[in-house]
């Protein structure tokens, strides 16, 4: 499997270039993915492999990624105001982000000039204000399986639920290529148990290469909810077998992306997709269903 490599030369030679401004720079530790890290710097997997120009969204410890943050500008015949209004914010933010230029009015071909993250851009003299307190509003309740059960206990998986569908994805079996997410991701710890969200039967059973262990269930005659990633199943299931709504299916886990047996290419989780079967299957976003059962 490929990854970035090389970037902490790319990134200086990059710095070089006159004009030029560079995302802030973060080193993975154990136990990172490209979704976690997406949190934490309040953006998307996508734009971190588009960023990063990743062929994969496996990271390892040690690799070194461009996020959003500061960045990095070189002086090429211009004044602090002017760079100021290049990058839209105030000469005062730019000034107090740049504490080792002793004289802002004497800046200089080929000076690294650091250009505040807009969050980071109101003065420090200014307090800023307490943030209101954030209402979620209600679920909206779907036109169909409303009466359905979220497929994790209560307090058995990672909040907040974020809405991963569609983001980027690059592991294939035929090699990477770049690729739209099917499903939502619901993180847990490895072996939380998973249940049938409705009542169905039971279409698609064992291992795939994308999924791992993984179990697609037929809850009418156009819809099939898929779960994935699975470290082992109940008891009793196989193709063909009718299940129930809340009945055990397995345990959260990270199989997939590899001949059977494969584990451990991204944290423990249950990747769960709903597809329409009718007239060709095709993904639809789980993630309003998924909210509504949540809150039920």
């Amino acid at each position: 499997m490929k990854f970035k490599t090389g970037i902490l030369g790319v990134t200086a030679g990059l710095l070089l270039m006159a004009g030029t401004a560079q995302g802030a720079s973060y080193t993975v530790l154990p136990g990172d993915s490209l979704w976690k890290i997406s949190l934490k710097y309040e953006t998307t997997v996508t734009d971190l492999v588009q960023r990063n120009q990743l062929t994969s969204d496996v990271l390892y410890p040690g690799q070194v990624i461009e996020v959003p943050g500061p960045s990095a500008h070189i002086v090429q015949d211009e004044t602090m105001w002017q760079i100021s209004q290049k990058y839209g914010i105030t000469l005062d933010a730019l000034i107090k982000a740049n504490p080792q230029i002793s004289n802002p009015n004497n800046v200089w071909n080929g000076l690294t000039v650091w250009i505040p993250d807009t969050k980071l851009s109101t003065p420090v003299s200014t307090p800023a204000p307490a943030p209101a307190p954030v209402v979620q509003p209600k679920p909206a309740q779907p036109a169909a399986y409303a009466d359905g059960v979220f497929p994790l206990a209560k307090g058995t998986f990672q909040l907040p639920l974020v809405n991963n569908y569609n983001d980027g994805r690059s592991w294939t079996p035929a090699g990477e290529q770049l690729r739209k997410h099917d499903g939502v991701d619901i993180f847990a710890k490895q072996g939380t148990p998973i249940y049938s969200i409705l009542d169905g039967q039971i279409i698609n059973y064992g291992w795939n290469e994308y999924g791992g262990w993984r179990v697609t269930i037929r809850v009418d005659s156009t819809t099939a909810f898929y779960y994935a990633h699975l470290s082992e199943y109940a008891p009793g299931l196989g193709k063909g077998v009718s299940v129930k709504k809340g009945q055990l299916l397995g345990y959260v886990g990270s199989t997939g992306y590899g001949p059977e047996g494969t584990s451990g290419k991204f944290d423990p989780h249950l990747h769960f997709g709903i597809y329409k079967t009718s007239p060709s299957w095709s993904s639809i976003d789980p993630f309003p269903y998924l909210k509504w059962w949540e809150q039920q």
